[in-house]
């Protein structure tokens, strides 16, 4: 049987603005093969969903916590973590994910599987270089 935890079913739903929250937590993270993702606490993605006659849109945002150390000190610390992005779901002849910012189903779909997009929301977020805050480099001005 499927998961259907990042499952969103948007064929009973009516038109207009729905508020959505999908729990992730370790069990999410670890079906991902990237280091990075350790140390994530569990956090809740945000999603609203304007669904019209013939397209919707999806409003995507999370904020999270991460334990990690910093780049300069080596120091344990918990780095806040952020993101968010929009996506456009359009109907058509065949699937086609090609375009970052807009999502084209088959005709007759009536679900989402968003695993993918919650993946890459929070991977996304975390910075190449993490600094505790207080050890913040100094620029010559």
């Amino acid at each position: 049987m499927r998961n259907r935890e990042n499952i969103l079913e948007f064929s009973g739903l009516a038109l207009g603005e729905h508020h959505l929250e999908y729990k992730v937590n370790e069990t999410f993270f670890s079906s991902f093969d990237l280091i990075e993702l350790q140390g994530i606490h569990p956090t809740t993605v945000y999603v609203i969903l304007k669904k019209a006659n013939h397209m919707m849109e999806l409003a995507i945002s999370f904020k999270g916590k991460k334990d990690t150390v910093c780049d300069l000190t080596n120091d344990p610390f918990t780095l806040d973590i952020s993101n968010s992005f929009s996506l456009i779901v359009k109907f058509g002849d065949e699937f086609n994910d090609e375009d970052p910012e807009i999502l084209v189903l088959s005709q007759g779909e009536y679900e989402i599987n968003l695993k993918q997009l919650f993946f890459e929301l929070i991977a996304l977020s975390i910075p190449i270089q993490k600094i505790k805050p207080g050890n913040e480099i100094i620029k010559d001005q």
